[in-house]
C-alpha cells in the first residue's frame, strides 16, 4: 500500500511538473515558437449606400450618405485646396463664367467649373495612418506630373477662350463698337466729305472727255460706279457698327445652323427621366461652342486626371467617385461668386470640400487599394505618364482647332478694319480706274466670309468626330488620340489653313 501511495504522489507530481512547464516555457524558453502575428484591423470605412448608377446619376446625395470621419482619423489626412476658376492659369483665360453658361438648363463640366482643379497632390503620404511613407523624390515627381497636366490645361483653356470669342463675336468685339464708330465717322467727315469732292470733279472732267470720244457706255460705266461708291461709303460712315453687326449676325447664324447639324449634339434628359427637381434643369440649352468647351474638357483634361487619380478613367472606383474627388478639389463658379460676395464663406466651403474629400478618400481606400496608392500619389511614374497624354492629346487637338477659331476671329476682325478703311479707299476708289485698292478690299470681304463659313463648318465637323471618338468605349485611349490627330491632319489638307490666311490679302 506503501509503495502504491508512492507511485501515485509520483505520477502527480510529474503532471504539474509538466503542466507547470508547458505554461512557463514560452516565458522563459529562449526557442519557443512565436504566435502568429494578428492581422490588422481594418480602417473603419463610411457606409456606402449607392450603387454605380446612382453615384454617376446623383453623386451629391451619395456623398451627403457617407460618415463623417473621427476626430482621431483626421490628424493625419490632410485633404488639398480646392481652385477656384477664376485664378491662375485658368482665370488668364476665363476671368468670368460664359454668359451662357449661366442660363438654366444642364451643364457641363466647363460650364461649371471652368478649367480648374487640374492637378495632382500627394495625400496620406506622412504613415500616420497605417500607410507608407511616400519618399521626398516621389513628391518631386507627384510635381512634375502635375506640371504636365498644367500645360495641357493651358492649352486646352486657350482653344475653349478664343473658340468662344470666334463664335460669339458680339462678347469679342463689343469693346471696339466705339472705336469704330468715332473713328469712321471721322474719317468721313475729314477725309471722304473733303477731299471726295476733287475726286468727284475728277470723275466729272473724265467723263467730259470720254464724251468727245463718243464712249457712251465707258462714260456710263463710270459714272455708276462713282454714284455706287459714294452710296456705299456714306451708309457705312451712317451706320458703321450696324453694318459690321449685320455681317457678323448673318454669318453667326449660319454657323449656328451648321453647328446644330453637325456640332457635338445637345444631350437633353427625357422628361420621365429627370430626377431633378426642376425640369428645366434637364434640358440642354447650351449655344454649339459652350457644348464643344464642355466635350473638350471632359475628354481631354478630366479623364486624364482620373488616369492619374485613380489608375483609370474607365474603372467603377473613376465612375463612382471621379465626380466627387473633382468637386472637392474644385469651386464651380456659382461657388466662386459666393466666395466674392462674402470672403467669410471662403472657410465654410473649403471645410465643406475637404471633409468631402476626406470620406470619398476613405471609401476608396477600403473598397479599392490599387486606386487608392494612385490617390495617394505613390504611382509617381504612372502619374508623369498621365500627363505625357494629356499634353500630346491637347496639343493635337489644338492643332486644327485653335486654327480654325483664330481664322474665323480674323474674319470677323476684317470686318471692321474694312468698316473704317471704306472711307478713306473711296476717296479715290470713286475714280473707277483708281478702284484697285476698293476693291482689293472687297475682295478681302469676301474672302472672310468664306473663311468664317468654311472653318467654321470645318470644326462643327471636327469638333463631332473627336466627340463620336472619345465617347466610344471600345477606342483605347492611345488610338483615340491618334484618331483626333488624324482628323486634325485631314482637316489641314483639306482646308489649307496658309492659303485661306493669304486669300485675306485680296489678291485672290
Amino acid at each position: 500500500m506503501v509503495r502504491t501511495g508512492r507511485r501515485v504522489a509520483a505520477l502527480l507530481a510529474a503532471i504539474g511538473v509538466l503542466a507547470t512547464a508547458t505554461v512557463l516555457w514560452p516565458v522563459f524558453g529562449g526557442t519557443a515558437t512565436a504566435a502568429p502575428p494578428q492581422a490588422p484591423v481594418p480602417a473603419r470605412a463610411p457606409t456606402n449606400l449607392c450603387t454605380t448608377a446612382e453615384w454617376e446619376a446623383n453623386w451629391r446625395a451619395c456623398v451627403d450618405k457617407l460618415q463623417d470621419l473621427g476626430e482621431a482619423e483626421l490628424h493625419c489626412y490632410t485633404a488639398p485646396n480646392p481652385a477656384r476658376p477664376d485664378t491662375g492659369v485658368p482665370g488668364f483665360f476665363n476671368g468670368s463664367q460664359p454668359e451662357a453658361a449661366k442660363q438654366p438648363g444642364r451643364k457641363g463640366m466647363y460650364s461649371e467649373y471652368g478649367t480648374a482643379g487640374y492637378s495632382w497632390e500627394t495625400y496620406d503620404d506622412t504613415g500616420g495612418c497605417a500607410s507608407d511613407v511616400i519618399s521626398p523624390g516621389a513628391k518631386v515627381f507627384n510635381q512634375i506630373a502635375s506640371l504636365e497636366l498644367g500645360f495641357a490645361t493651358f492649352v486646352v483653356g486657350a482653344a475653349n477662350a478664343v473658340r468662344d470669342r470666334a463664335w460669339n463675336p458680339s462678347s469679342m468685339w463689343a469693346w471696339a463698337d466705339p472705336m469704330v464708330e468715332q473713328a469712321t465717322k471721322a474719317v468721313y467727315e475729314r477725309v471722304f466729305s473733303v477731299f471726295g469732292i476733287i475726286t468727284l470733279c475728277v470723275v466729272g472732267l473724265y467723263l467730259l472727255w470720254r464724251s468727245r470720244q463718243s464712249d457712251m457706255s465707258t462714260a456710263m460705266t463710270t459714272a455708276g460706279w462713282a454714284l455706287l461708291v459714294m452710296v456705299a461709303v456714306t451708309a457705312i460712315a451712317r451706320w458703321p457698327v450696324h453694318s459690321a453687326n449685320v455681317a457678323d449676325s448673318t454669318l453667326v447664324t449660319t454657323l449656328d445652323v451648321v453647328h446644330e447639324a453637325v456640332g457635338p449634339r445637345a444631350k437633353n434628359i427625357p422628361a420621365e427621366e429627370c430626377a431633378a427637381p426642376n425640369p428645366a434643369s434637364c434640358k440642354d440649352n447650351r449655344p454649339p461652342a459652350l457644348r464643344a468647351s464642355d466635350t473638350v474638357t471632359e475628354t481631354m483634361l478630366y479623364r486624364n486626371w482620373l488616369r492619374g487619380t485613380l489608375g483609370s478613367a474607365d474603372s467603377e472606383t473613376a465612375r463612382k467617385y471621379g465626380m466627387a474627388l473633382y468637386d472637392a478639389k474644385s469651386f464651380t463658379w456659382a461657388e466662386a461668386a459666393q466666395i466674392e460676395n462674402d470672403p467669410e464663406r471662403r472657410k465654410a466651403l473649403v471645410s465643406a470640400k475637404q471633409a468631402q474629400w476626406r470620406k470619398v478618400a476613405k471609401l476608396i481606400e477600403s473598397e479599392d487599394p490599387e486606386a487608392y496608392e494612385y490617390l495617394r500619389g505613390a504611382r509617381d511614374a504612372d502619374r508623369i505618364g498621365a500627363g505625357l497624354i494629356a499634353i500630346l492629346a491637347a496639343l493635337l487637338f489644338a492643332m486644327f482647332d485653335l486654327t480654325a477659331s483664330l481664322l474665323v476671329l480674323l474674319g470677323f476682325l476684317l470686318f471692321r478694319w474694312a468698316v473704317v478703311a471704306a472711307p478713306i479707299l473711296g476717296t479715290v476708289g470713286l475714280l473707277r480706274p483708281a478702284s484697285a485698292g476698293l476693291r482689293r478690299l472687297g475682295n478681302a470681304v469676301v474672302a472672310a466670309v468664306f473663311n468664317i463659313a468654311i472653318f467654321g463648318t470645318g470644326a462643327a465637323v471636327y469638333l463631332f468626330a473627336v466627340d463620336m471618338i472619345m465617347s466610344t468605349p471600345a477606342l483605347p485611349g492611345w488610338l483615340q488620340v491618334v484618331l483626333v490627330w488624324l482628323c486634325g491632319v485631314v482637316g489641314w489638307l483639306l482646308l489649307r489653313p496658309y492659303r485661306r490666311i493669304t486669300r485675306l490679302g485680296g489678291k485672290d
